[in-house]
């Protein structure tokens, strides 16, 4: 726990709001995955922690929610034959939930989830 302690603490340092965030053991390392308020900041906040830091662009959707709203979205990226390498969510008000999606098509699972 002292990384995601020592990267939520040059988030805070750097004024960076983690968005979304999923992080996990992988091959004897760490892996975190964020949305941010700022990307550039926060790429500049964590280059002092080291580590390999890529910028990715993403697309999130905001749904009802209830039983069955993820299949939707997610069977309308699939039915168009675009994958998805990436799907994590986000908390957002009550009656809502937020799923952040890293397509092979970006532009195309904007459109589709519009």
């Amino acid at each position: 726990m002292g990384l995601l302690a020592d990267i939520a603490e040059a988030m805070r340092l750097a004024g960076v709001n983690i968005l979304a965030i999923s992080a996990y053991e992988r091959d004897g390392g760490a892996k975190f995955l964020m949305v941010t308020s700022d990307n550039a900041k926060a790429t500049e906040a964590l280059a002092d922690l080291g580590g390999d830091i890529r910028e990715k662009s993403i697309r999130d959707r905001r749904h009802a929610e209830h039983a069955g709203a993820l299949e939707v979205a997610a069977r309308k990226i699939a039915d168009a034959g675009s994958t998805s390498s990436t799907r994590m969510g986000r908390a957002g008000a009550a009656d809502m939930a937020t799923v952040v999606f890293k397509t092979a098509d970006d532009e195309q699972a904007a459109r589709l989830l519009a």
